[in-house]
């Protein structure tokens, strides 16, 4: 099943907005109107992922020493240029109607990103898989299965993984700003 985030959002400023509603009803389609605000957003987003800010300007919570260590192990993606390039940044999309835009993300992990959460992960059964010396000794490192000539079945207990909130959709003042300035564009075109 995919799981799907967005968000509402409306202006707080009660004068943009009567001025938004006021300009939206002389618009005869506003389908090319909420496609240019959807292009505006996901232009503010990728920026945020790029400088991993909420839309409010507030850093968001750096990565944990054991994550980004593990990322290193790994060979994956420099940990400056992870969430700028990894796959929650590239499946944020826009759906624009004649009536609203929806700005979200597919991606399954989606939500627990924008709103933080906790995950209880029950216990399991495992292999992990290590190999022995000359000596007949099991080495201490782990190995890929394919190099293995020691397997050992492991029980890994119940636990709990809190992921902090990284906030990356919303809109920013300059966002409003910028939405009162497409609908202004729009109805002098």
């Amino acid at each position: 099943m995919a799981v799907r985030i967005g968000f509402d959002t409306e202006l707080r400023d009660a004068d943009a907005r009567r001025a938004l509603e006021e300009m939206l009803q002389r618009m005869e389609n506003k389908r090319p109107f909420y496609a240019a605000v959807g292009e505006r957003m996901l232009s503010s987003t990728k920026d945020r992922f790029a400088q991993e800010n909420a839309p409010d300007g507030t850093p968001w919570a750096a990565l944990r020493a054991a994550t980004v260590k593990a990322r290193e192990r790994r060979k994956q993606i420099p940990v400056k240029k992870l969430r700028a390039r990894g796959y929650l940044a590239g499946s944020i999309y826009h759906e624009a109607t004649a009536e609203e835009v929806r700005v979200g993300s597919p991606v399954e992990y989606a939500a627990i990103h924008q709103l933080g959460g906790t995950i209880n992960k029950p216990a399991r059964q495992a292999k992990i898989y290590r190999k022995k010396d000359e000596a007949g000794q099991v080495g201490r490192r782990f190995v890929k299965k394919s190099e293995a000539n020691h397997v050992t079945d492991v029980t890994i207990p119940a636990h709990k993984i809190t992921i902090p909130a990284r906030p990356y959709l919303g809109l920013t003042a300059a966002d409003e700003e910028g939405v009162m300035e497409d609908a202004e564009t729009w109805l002098l075109m």
